[in-house]
């Protein structure tokens, strides 16, 4: 029988802020509104890439929609449009949730490309960006003062769809702006470049001369998406050695974006995949796998209510007439380990874990009082798209003082359903999670 052993009295660490999400919790144009969600499952940060895509790429967040006019004065704030990217921010902060904003633009599949292209002046394209911090930092054109802290320079880079340019001239566009945001606002975070590969020659390139000429970089943001959770743990090991190997050991590593995907023919099935309880149990595994990692934070992607949904398995449009705003969408069986995850996050201190028994992912937490809680997640697709899901088991809860168990299910059979851990043991499905929380006598 597979065990699992916790060790209360054994901290490991804090619980990382690790069920961050791409996109905001008012979406679609302002009609889809998830505020009470994000709030109840402690969203700590929402990153500010593909706002809106496709059909609101004119209005919100990217450079080219923000500073339309790039023969425009950049000082001027008459140059700007910050409407509705002020309203999308504001909502993000209304849900309890710091924004992380991509500096950039929206990645483009269209065969002719708008906006990816390098900018025709680098300098000019960084004061840009410093004026945007200066607006939702500093108040300057009517701005605010909410305090973001990471401002990320572009989005994959590395790849077609996101920049046409060279690996030489992006380097010298992050080579222009990066010291320009840094001088004109020394307490933020700029870094990027949320690359598709974290470990490939281009992102090295990069090191290369963000080292040789000491250019600024707080944070290594990179991205993955897999259908194991072994998968995220060799390419954190490779990002790792990289940063390593050009002298960036103790960087900060964000994982900006991730989700359930098997690329080529096979990527249509995989948006099915992500309604289903099996994406609850993959969010829960790569989540733990990423709490022992060097990455101090994670976005999945996306909760967005955009292109229905294909790579959202956190939520699901429900229709109230066309006519109809600010509908609450409804969660799916993935919002439950974004939730389950909070749950660790609240009691704050990581315990030891002790596996016995393959396909179990787990991490469990305590807080000052001795309140314990662990997020199991059983889980394996060696064979893709849940074709042969491990057989349901019996696992033992291994804990000293023998403490009395609350579990909360995602399985097919229920979702965050409450089940039984009877003298300690908890059954389990294939491809399905719980969270167990210590009831309170």
């Amino acid at each position: 029988m597979p065990t699992i052993s916790l060790f209360p009295s054994e901290a490991v660490g804090k619980i990382k802020p690790l069920n961050g999400v791409g996109g905001g919790p008012v979406t679609s144009h302002f009609t889809y509104d998830a505020t009470g969600d994000f709030r109840e499952a402690g969203i700590p940060f929402c990153r500010t890439h593909d706002i809106e895509y496709p059909f609101g790429a004119g209005e919100f967040v990217d450079i080219h929609c923000v500073f339309r006019d790039f023969g425009k004065d950049e000082n001027d704030p008459a140059s700007y449009n910050f409407t509705f990217t002020d309203e999308y921010l504001k909502a993000v902060r209304n849900a309890g949730a710091e924004p992380f904003y991509r500096l950039g633009t929206t990645i483009e599949h269209q065969p002719i490309k708008l906006y990816i292209h390098p900018p025709a002046d680098y300098e000019k394209w960084g004061r840009v960006c410093s004026h945007i911090i200066s607006h939702y930092n500093d108040g300057w054109a009517d701005g605010f003062f909410m305090g973001i802290r990471y401002w990320e320079i572009w989005n994959e880079p590395d790849i077609a769809p996101c920049w046409t340019g060279t690996p030489e001239q992006f380097c010298d566009l992050y080579a222009a702006a990066a010291p320009i945001i840094k001088r004109d606002h020394p307490d933020v975070k700029v870094g990027g470049c949320a690359w598709a590969m974290g470990y490939g020659p281009f992102a090295e390139q990069w090191l290369q001369r963000v080292r040789d000429e000491k250019l600024p970089m707080d944070f290594y943001s990179w991205h993955l998406y897999m259908h194991t959770p072994r998968e995220l743990q060799l390419a954190a090991e490779k990002v790792t050695a990289l940063l390593d190997k050009y002298g960036f050991a103790g960087t900060e590593q964000i994982f900006d974006e991730w989700n359930y995907a098997i690329w080529g023919d096979r990527l249509q099935r995989c948006y099915d995949v992500h309604k289903t309880y099996m994406e609850c149990a993959f969010m829960a595994a790569v989540m733990s796998t990423a709490q022992d990692t060097a990455i101090s934070k994670a976005m999945y992607y996306d909760v967005q209510m955009l292109m229905n949904g294909s790579w959202n398995g956190v939520f699901a449009p429900v229709s109230e007439g066309v006519h109809a705003s600010l509908r609450t969408p409804a969660r799916l069986p993935g919002y439950y380990a974004l939730y389950a995850w909070n749950v660790l996050r609240q009691l704050g201190t990581q315990i030891g874990v002790r596996v016995e028994g393959g396909d179990l992912y787990v991490t469990a937490a305590r807080d000052e009082d001795g309140e314990l809680a662990a997020l199991v997640s059983y889980f394996n697709d060696d064979a893709g798209y849940c074709l042969q899901p491990p057989p349901e088991t019996a696992i033992r809860i291994d804990c000293p003082g023998t403490p009395v168990w609350t579990a909360f299910v995602t399985d097919g059979a229920g979702t965050f359903a409450p089940a039984e851990v009877t003298d300690g043991i908890l059954r389990l499905k294939g491809n399905s999670c719980a969270l167990l929380r210590m009831k309170k006598v």
